[in-house]
């Protein structure tokens, strides 16, 4: 479809067309009047040209990628109209001046620049029609792209930690069983964890110290099951340096990715070292944790569902503002995670 113009974009062409045309056939005479008089007798002819071409051909041939049969009839429609125009201007000159000299009416060259002078506004109108439809097709193609994102964004997140909920359910299940009283601090922090997911992480961005928050309820409720099999260290940032926002859900999976596969082999003790830090905002990011060697087999250097569902979500969010490194060594799992946040 032809995007079509408000009525006050033709008038203010026409008479900027106008009016440039008539300064630049002054030049030639150094004489104002005649050339106005000139382009106002081409104007008719030119405004036919240009709207034949702007409502019928444009939007019947170019819509139907007809280009060939475009590029003849506009050709046709110029021959036409420069041959009556050479008899317009003819005709019009005389009653104006009978006393003119013959101006070479038929001469190839004249007829020539008769079609170029029906041409020219053509041109231009096609050129910004074509410009414009450029734009907005950029501008189409960026919504539809913006539109793909937010939706891939949303489906990611609808895909994390539905295992560990499972298991932490079967857990707090098990220890009311046993009269526990770690129960309901553990039914507190699932809440917790449970809103998040429900109600933050639909946000682009949440503050950091919220996805810290998220991060400690994780691994106390983690802890709380395997408190005896687990060797954990935690370095978390504090207060100030937790100032700035982040992706939600975006650090909580490499933990969890942690607990995952260092406790499979269940005879064995394991460890887990996470660190988060912010220097010249830029925020580092690593999680380290042992592993059985038959794991190393089994695990490639961008594994499992959810650490693809996080490497995407980092290029949508961050394009080339991170940087992320999994070493997948015979005795240990080692992500590296930095993300420039200016």
């Amino acid at each position: 479809m032809v995007k079509t113009f408000p009525i006050w974009f033709h008038v203010c062409f026409w008479l900027l067309y106008t009016l440039v045309y008539t300064i630049l056939g002054a030049g030639y005479k150094n004489d104002f009047e005649e050339a106005l008089i000139i382009e106002l007798l081409n104007l008719p002819m030119r405004l036919l040209v240009c709207y034949f071409n702007y409502f019928l051909l444009l939007p019947i041939l170019i819509n139907q990628h007809k280009t060939t049969k475009y590029i003849v009839y506009s050709l046709l429609s110029l021959i036409i109209a420069g041959f009556i125009q050479r008899i317009f201007i003819y005709e019009a000159l005389n009653i104006l001046n009978p006393n003119m000299p013959d101006f070479g009416l038929w001469l190839p060259y004249k007829f020539l620049q008769s079609v170029l002078l029906m041409a020219s506004p053509m041109i231009f109108l096609i050129g910004i029609i074509s410009i414009s439809r450029m734009a907005e097709s950029q501008r189409k193609a960026k919504t539809l792209e913006n539109e793909k994102l937010q939706s891939e964004l949303k489906y990611l997140r609808s895909q994390i930690s539905p295992h560990f909920l499972f298991n932490t359910l079967n857990h707090i299940y098990g220890l009311s069983l046993e009269n526990s009283k770690k129960v309901s601090k553990l039914i507190l922090k699932l809440s917790d964890f449970l809103s998040f997911s429900l109600y933050e992480s639909k946000q682009s961005f949440i503050p950091l110290q919220k996805e810290v928050d998220l991060m400690n309820d994780f691994i106390a409720l983690e802890k709380s099951r395997f408190d005896d099999r687990v060797d954990i260290s935690i370095s978390l940032p504090k207060g100030e340096n937790l100032i700035g926002k982040i992706p939600p859900l975006i650090l909580v999976p490499f933990v969890e990715n942690a607990f995952k596969h260092s406790l499979k082999d269940k005879s064995k003790k394991v460890s887990i070292a996470i660190k988060l830090d912010v220097v010249d905002d830029v925020l580092i990011f690593s999680v380290r944790n042992s592993k059985d060697n038959e794991e190393h087999s089994s695990i490639s250097n961008n594994n499992g569902l959810g650490l693809l569902n996080i490497k995407k979500r980092l290029d949508i969010v961050y394009g080339k503002n991170y940087d992320l490194k999994i070493d997948n060594l015979e005795n240990e799992y080692i992500v590296n995670l930095k993300i420039f946040r200016k």
